[in-house]
């Protein structure tokens, strides 16, 4: 009999990491609370902003890897999972930092005036601060990259379980055991843990406490719904914080409008993890506030509101990722700090690779390190884009 391993988790990191361990061979069980993309997900919506571009060089280099991962699994999955429109980073604080780290990498970066930043993205509203473009940023498809994955996946030979909440973990030497909430049990020889914001929960049976605080993150789709596309194909944007108000990450979204978020959580998950907080609304507050800064700096995009999201991320403690092999048989990973899905089809082969006894990367591994908080509580505040 081969290599079984269970995945805790069909999201972002978790599916692509089962659809990869299938392809290796391995006999993979997914488990999901939800379903893949769900209201209640992490990794719901139909798209997320990549940008190449981040203030620290290891990073830089490691979000470089994940586009010759992208195009490994569009290939795997007959279908593209990424679009590159180009990015705008304006900031005052952040460009010489994001200039060196794409320079260090060998890769092209624009140094755009003040004045011309509505050059570069039509009718952006200079505000006397410079900005950056970068070629590579884009857009990754997120659910036609989860639904096509788990089609995959299945089509694969892997099982799935939706509907499945996970509420304990027994790692051993050789082989885990898992539970599930309707008293079935599973053992393995690998788990993957990839709970995104019900990670938490988990813990007590890794004999771990971690620094995470889950948030709950709106972002608003604009456009004008008489016209196809709704909104123009602009490039992606990071507007970092400035003066009082906070960051602004946007990005198109084809028929579904321009997609725009503050760079600022809703609020925190109800104690603190994932829970049974399932309140998923809107703030019409939050969409009043997004709608008003698009209507003033954003003004090729009619300001109209075409459609709501609402979904969680979760915050480490010091905003890095946590992955890492914790036991014998237990690989983990969570800690997304809100950029999880850049990485998905990345991890999906990273995680594997750890899974079937890999080591990773060194330097990824130094900052990853699930163990190296020591006793650290959760922060109080996360760290806004262009600011880590």
């Amino acid at each position: 009999m081969g290599m079984r391993a269970i995945v805790i988790g069909g999201g972002a990191w978790g599916l692509p990491a089962a659809l990869r361990l299938q392809d290796l061979g391995w006999s993979v069980t997914l488990l999901e609370r939800f379903a893949p993309g769900g209201p209640f997900a992490s990794s719901g919506g139909t798209s997320r902003l990549w940008r190449l571009a981040d203030t620290q060089l290891w990073r830089a280099r490691a979000m470089l890897g994940t586009l010759a991962a992208m195009e490994r699994l569009s290939d795997r999955l007959g279908a593209p999972v990424f679009r590159r429109t180009g990015l705008l980073w304006r900031d005052d604080l952040s460009l010489p930092a994001v200039a060196e780290a794409l320079a260090a990498i060998d890769q092209p970066v624009e140094r755009v005036a003040a004045d011309r930043v509505g050059e570069v993205f039509a009718g952006l509203r200079p505000d006397g601060r410079d900005a950056l473009f970068v070629q590579q940023g884009g857009v990754v498809l997120a659910d036609r990259l989860l639904r096509s994955a788990l089609a995959a996946f299945v089509a694969a030979g892997g099982d799935y379980r939706p509907d499945t909440r996970v509420v304990g973990i027994t790692p051993g030497d050789v082989s885990v055991r898992i539970a599930t909430a309707d008293g079935e049990t599973f053992e393995a020889d690998q788990a993957l843990v990839a709970a995104g914001p019900g990670t938490r929960e988990l813990l007590s049976g890794l004999d771990l406490s971690l620094p995470l605080t889950p948030y709950i993150e709106q972002v608003v789709h604009l456009g004008d719904p008489h016209c196809s596309p709704p909104a123009p194909d602009l490039p992606g944007l990071v507007d970092c914080p400035s003066d009082d108000e906070p960051g602004v990450y946007a990005m198109p979204d084809g028929a579904a409008g321009y997609k725009v978020g503050l760079d600022e959580p809703l609020r925190r998950l109800a104690a603190g993890t994932l829970g049974d907080d399932l309140d998923r609304a809107e703030q019409p507050e939050r969409t009043e506030r997004i709608r008003a800064r698009v209507a003033r700096d954003l003004t090729a995009i009619v300001p109209r509101v075409l459609a709501t999201q609402v979904c969680t991320w979760t915050d480490s403690g010091d905003g890095d990722f946590i992955i890492g092999r914790t036991h014998p048989s237990v690989v983990l990973a969570c800690g997304d700090s809100g950029e999880g899905f850049k990485y998905a089809a990345f991890m999906g082969e990273y995680l594997a690779e750890l899974v079937a006894g890999g080591t990773g990367d060194p330097q990824f591994q130094e900052h990853w390190d699930p163990r190296r908080f020591g006793d650290m509580a959760p922060r109080e505040r996360f760290d806004a884009i262009g600011r880590h």
